[in-house]
């Protein structure tokens, strides 16, 4: 599928925004349109979930859900034939019990209140719900139950969408195939007492939540496939807040938080709200990237725009585009390095700017919020410190400015196609290890995936710190003013991942590094 940006990266960079995109915040309801501008669309998709402190009556951000685990598609198929090897027969209901073997441990594990969609049933006993089971026999209540533990978080990812056979059968109460309550779209909606003024206003708002996400699991639009798992309560009060006006009075928090109270799950997805405008065209069309890698390091436009940098193959394909030898032995994706890319000064100035922004544990990307950000993932993979460098600290620094412009002139990207700039530090001992800078989600994203990386040096370092290509056997040693810049992405394929340029940090044995 085509994607209508694509990015540049430095060194980490996110989703980035083709400056072509028209993209805005509305300013009646706080949420991209198609006339807004770039910036506003990339705070609207990179902020996180903010707090609901403009609620009066204190919404807090809930964080205790199951987390859900994205599949890629070959996982999927995977999953859909062995699950449906082992779909279950009906069982019988008429003995409360337990009826999966780690019943108890889930039990341990909360997984009573926070999975109810398995455990009310399935889990009866270590639950201590057989008195309400007895009372759904008797009364003749349908049994709308999952018969797999897991089915909360396969929902959560898109699975009913997905696997619709196995999980229409097997997940009913997480696919909404049968109905118990409004925690199977979040936390439990809590009504005020029947004398409060807002009783009947809560409780209406209850059930057209209820009527509206059931449509949005049966609607035949491909669409709600995209947001009706991750539509979600984040807090028990939503329904509630609702009557009270808030959807209307605090939009930004509560379309996201509160989206069944709201009925806005379609402003989940970023691609629903910043909708691709026709005439975007992607960064790279296929033979772009050695088209610019060749300009850069054969000057092959004859321009010798490139020169002064003294630009250098360590890797590169073995024919050049017009299917002449490039010279080298090994076929390899490219991997430039440049001298004096930047100056002293400006990789002074970096530096400060990081110690001024305040250096934090780097972060991979982590789980999906309901909105379509992603939570931080902390680990011990990455142990160095960053520090983004933002609009204001270094995109209107006269020393910083040169630089950010010199790696869109040298990557023919615009400014608005690369992120804020990632300031690195590692003292000794710290290391990234083995990774790679291209990150699936984006791919179906307005955003595309990253497509380059272009790793700044600030300083000589005594020791260690090394940018090493494990698959390629080269290891770039840190030199105070170089860079290198490779692809995330293949030449003829600018959408999908080159995974050859896998690449670490190297632990820092003596001394500092900073890079960006």
């Amino acid at each position: 599928m085509a994607r209508q940006s694509r990015q540049l990266i430095v060194i980490l960079a996110a989703c980035l925004l083709s400056s072509s995109i028209s993209i805005a915040v509305s300013p009646d309801e706080k949420l991209c349109s198609i006339d807004s501008t770039t910036e506003e669309c990339k705070a609207a998709y990179d902020t996180t979930v903010e707090d609901a402190d403009a609620i009066e009556t204190g919404a807090t951000e809930h964080t205790d859900l199951h987390v859900a685990t994205n599949a890629d598609n070959d996982s999927d198929d995977e999953e859909e034939d062995n699950h449906e090897e082992d779909i279950r027969e009906e069982p019988d209901w008429s003995v409360c019990m337990d009826r999966h073997e780690d019943c108890a441990t889930l039990a341990e594990e909360n997984e009573c209140q926070s999975n109810p969609g398995f455990m009310y049933y399935q889990c009866a006993q270590s639950c201590d719900t057989c008195e309400d089971f007895y009372s759904d026999i008797a009364e003749n209540v349908e049994i709308c139950t999952d018969n797999d533990p897991s089915c909360f978080s396969w929902a959560k990812s898109g699975e009913c969408a997905y696997n619709p056979n196995y999980m229409h059968k097997e997940c009913r109460r997480s696919c909404l195939r049968c109905f118990v309550d409004t925690n199977q779209f979040g936390l439990t909606q809590t009504l005020p007492g029947e004398d409060h003024e807002l009783f009947d206003e809560t409780l209406k708002k209850m059930e057209d939540s209820i009527e509206y996400v059931m449509k949005l699991w049966d609607d035949s639009n491909p669409d709600n496939d995209r947001v009706n798992y991750k539509c979600r309560n984040m807090d028990e009060d939503c329904t509630f807040w609702a009557a009270q006006g808030e959807c209307e009075n605090n939009p930004d928090w509560m379309s996201k938080n509160c989206a069944p109270a709201c009925q806005t799950c379609n402003l989940l997805d970023i691609r629903l709200r910043c909708p691709f405008e026709e005439g975007n065209n992607p960064a790279f069309q296929p033979g772009d990237l050695n088209a610019l890698m060749e300009r850069i390091v054969d000057n092959s436009d004859g321009k010798g725009t490139y020169l002064k940098y003294n630009p250098t193959a360590i890797s590169r394909p073995l024919l050049k585009a017009d299917g002449s030898p490039s010279g080298v032995q090994v076929d390899g994706p490219w991997i430039v390095q440049f001298e004096n890319f930047i100056s002293r000064k400006e990789a002074d100035a970096l530096i400060d700017a990081g110690a001024r922004k305040g250096y934090e544990r780097s972060a991979d990307v982590g789980e999906e919020n309901p909105d379509g950000t992603h939570e931080e993932n902390i680990n011990e993979d990455r142990t160095s410190e960053n520090a983004w460098c933002d609009e204001k600290l270094c995109n209107q620094d006269p020393v910083i400015l040169p630089v950010i412009e010199r790696i869109a002139s040298v990557t023919e990207t615009p400014v608005t196609n690369s992120e804020h700039l990632q300031l690195l530090r590692y003292e000794a001992g710290q290391f990234y290890k083995q990774h790679h800078d291209y990150i699936e989600y984006q791919q179906e994203l307005p955003c595309g995936p990253r497509a380059l990386t272009l790793f700044l040096y600030l300083n000589d370092v005594e020791e260690g710190g090394g940018t090493r290509f494990p698959l390629l056997d080269i290891t770039v040693q840190p030199k105070l003013g170089n860079a290198i810049l490779w692809p995330s992405v293949l030449d003829d394929k600018p959408e999908s991942k080159d995974p050859r340029t896998d690449h670490e940090a190297l632990e820092v044995t003596k001394g500092i590094k900073y890079g960006e």
